[in-house]
């Protein structure tokens, strides 16, 4: 390790030769463009344009190199140049949409897959958000309209649950998106973000080609066709990881294999709880790309994931804790298809299969809990020159079954099936060069409730100015109860959740704002007596409530050089008749106050990005016996600053480091009282909290090709 960090200082105080790549950026009509990002690909080599075009950047590559031009709202361009023979370079570039067509339905969402919209998160922004730790749902935390719930790590999005939030790979549904962890450890995706070119994510107000989201649809596009040939080797202080790719004329093969181990990583950064065995891991995942005909693309997608730890919890109501032991297994398979069926028009064909098993042994009970499920969907898209219509139809199989071994009472089954059936259709008008309407509906069949629904969908857009447009959305969305619901009633029937969305927004000079209001009314939500939670005779659709706020984002890449950062910021009231609520208050996943401030720098002369972030959430609501009410305390305020940084001594090795929560803040979620109170009539309570005050990472990234010009900077 010596030896590591007396090379790694080396080479930063080498004197090194530089050679400076400048020049001009501009439009098709020869205005100089302002913002614009220039940079060597594979390296943090870079700079942006100026008010004038211009730009300018030191770097010591050499050899064949590749400039890459990248700017909102215009097509990527990319230059191979020879570094020994370098000039003032004048480069135009062309926009990616037409005047009739520049203007996109914003409204509810975060759109990075459709190259219509503007980017807000790549690959690298979630791998180089710090405290996110690589994982989607931790870097799409620091977006507006969602609520940090740092005990369960998922995606809590404008009042909504965790399950009202879907996840989609290339246009079918994941079943089983987050990875297993026991009670008040935060879970991760079970899915890199680097598989994936773009990350759609909506808020609110979405397309008709999605149902079973009362909340929000984050909806992932995997990559197409890679560059060339590489094998990627990752060591981390939590586990190693070696992935290649093989590619052909028209196609590729990629394989990779995960292994993590936290046993060490436990014994060396103290944990407040007692870990028997660590959290171990074995991922496997495989990518097929073929293009049959020339004009279609073919990807066939497969994860393969087990997990298994065993831990001691502490609670307060049992001394001892309470003694969790599980392992898991997951498999997810993928398959898509799309390909041209006449001028203007595309066919898509996608498939899935999604099971999960656990097996959980918590102290004297054994569980065996058992989930799968199929999603089959095809659409056509038809575009003309004011109109682009998309139709399909899908078909959604579901089951959960639970075998439970209770101490007194003995084996104890439970189970439900469910099948969807929904066709879809949505239009896309271009009324005149300043206005577009959307228009959607979508039909669904379920057999598990026996019902059928209309959901109307509907989006507007108007263009305001050469740089901004106002939008406004709405819609009816239809969901099954949570699965830990339809498990113990037979009874229950759909919820429902009607949106109503405005926004604004503004994107110039790499720089965007945008500010969304939404009010989403609640009703039919599953309601069930408190004082017995599994008497399935108690259950009913009685339940209802709201969820209204403001949502602010700004991002800002263009100010302060070689920076970037974003700001965002959500208001939240929302307040539900629902489960085991007596009456309408607000959920304890709610917090009205929401911040998030990430900042990223790049030193060039010390090839190194740092990055920080830091989270605000005021603080949740909980019941405290001891004051009397429901929900009527609130915990202190969440707060988070965390810190990452990558360093490249070479085109093709990366080291990286990352910290979370730097400043040990005790963090509260929530408190569990005694069952109980004292002689002095005083219900004793725990707080919970945090597994562990920080996260600590290290990792080095290397990378081996033909050219040794790439490197794994968009995998850290």
């Amino acid at each position: 390790m010596q030896k590591v960090l007396l090379t790694l200082l080396g080479i930063l105080v080498a004197v090194v030769a530089l050679a400076q790549v400048r020049g001009t950026v501009t439009d098709e009509k020869g205005e100089p463009l302002v913002g614009v990002n220039v940079y060597l690909k594979g390296t943090y080599d870079g700079g942006t344009t100026d008010i004038n075009g211009t730009f300018s950047f030191e770097t010591n590559e050499m050899g064949s190199q590749v400039l890459v031009v990248s700017f909102i709202g215009f097509k990527q361009l990319e230059l191979p140049i020879q570094m020994e023979a370098l000039s003032v370079f004048t480069l135009q570039l062309k926009e990616e949409v037409s005047i009739l067509t520049g203007i996109t339905i914003t409204a509810g969402s975060f759109e990075a897959s459709d190259e219509k919209k503007a980017v807000v998160l790549k690959p690298l922004d979630i791998a180089m958000t710090a405290g996110a730790t690589a994982d989607i749902a931790g870097a799409l935390n620091t977006l507006p309209g969602t609520t940090t719930n740092g005990e369960s790590g998922r995606l809590f999005v404008r009042g909504g649950s965790a399950n009202e939030t879907q996840a989609y790979i290339d246009g079918v549904l994941v079943q089983n998106f987050y990875g297993a962890t026991p009670s008040n450890v935060p879970s991760r995706s079970r899915f890199s973000p680097f598989l994936f070119k773009g990350t759609f994510f909506s808020t609110g107000g979405y397309s008709a080609e999605y149902g079973q989201a009362l909340s929000s649809v984050l909806s992932l596009t995997s990559n197409d066709m890679p560059e060339e040939t590489r094998t990627d080797i990752s060591l981390m202080t939590v586990g190693t990881d070696v992935a290649h790719t093989q590619k052909w004329q028209n196609g590729s093969l990629y394989g990779q294999l995960q292994y993590t181990n936290l046993n060490p990583y436990n014994d060396l950064i103290k944990q407040e709880y007692e870990w028997k065995q660590g959290f171990t891991s074995i991922n496997g995942t495989s990518m097929l790309r073929q293009q049959l005909t020339g004009d279609d693309m073919l990807k066939v997608y497969v994860n393969y994931d087990w997990t298994s730890f065993n831990v001691i919890m502490p609670t307060i109501n049992e001394p001892n804790g309470n003694h969790i032991d599980q392992t898991n297994a997951n498999v997810y398979v993928n398959a898509s298809y799309r390909f041209p069926i006449g001028a203007g028009k595309t066919a898509y064909l996608g498939l899935s299969h999604g099971r999960t098993e656990d097996d959980i042994r918590m102290d004297d009970m054994d569980v065996t809990d058992l989930k799968s499920g199929y999603h089959f969907k095809g659409y056509v898209t038809s575009d003309f020159t004011s109109i682009s219509v998309k139709a399909g139809a899908e078909v959604i199989s579901t089951s959960h079954d639970e075998q439970a071994n209770l101490p007194d009472v003995g084996l104890m089954n439970s189970g439900y099936q469910n099948a969807l059936i929904a066709g879809f259709a949505e239009s896309d008008y271009y009324l005149t060069n300043s206005l577009t309407l959307r228009t959607g509906l979508r039909v669904e069949q379920y057999s598990k409730v026996d019902e059928q629904t209309v959901a109307p969908r509907m989006s507007m857009a108007y263009k305001t100015g050469e740089f901004s447009q106002v939008s406004a959305a709405y819609g009816h969305f239809y969901q099954l109860p949570a699965s830990d619901l339809l498990i113990r009633s037979q009874a229950v029937s759909l919820e429902r959740a009607d949106h109503y969305i405005v926004s604004f927004q503004r994107i110039k000079s790499g720089r965007t704002f945008r500010a969304e209001a939404y009010y989403k009314d609640y009703s039919d939500l599953v309601k069930f007596d408190a004082t017995a939670p599994f008497n399935p005779a108690k259950y009913r659709n009685a339940g209802e409530g709201y969820a209204s706020g403001l949502d602010i984002f700004l991002r800002d890449n263009t100010s302060i050089k070689h920076a970037d950062f974003w700001i965002s910021y959500s208001f939240i009231d929302s307040k539900r008749n629902f489960r085991n609520h007596p009456f309408q208050a607000t959920p304890g996943f709610v917090a009205t106050h929401n911040f998030a401030i990430v900042y990223k720098h790049f030193v060039p002369n010390l090839k190194t990005q740092f990055g920080t972030t830091y989270s605000f959430n005021s603080g949740r609501p909980y019941t405290d016996p001891n004051e009397g009410g429901f929900n009527q305390s609130v915990t202190k305020a969440y707060g988070d600053l965390s810190f990452n940084m990558a360093y490249l001594p070479r085109q093709n090795v990366i080291l990286y480091a990352s910290a979370t929560n730097l400043l040990g803040r005790e963090n509260v979620f929530g408190y569990e009282f005694e069952q109980s109170p004292g002689a002095d009539g005083i219900y004793d309570s725990r707080a919970i909290g945090q597994p562990a005050k920080r996260f600590l990472f290290i990792g080095l990234f290397i990378t081996l090709t033909k050219h040794k010009t790439g490197n794994n900077m968009e995998n850290l």
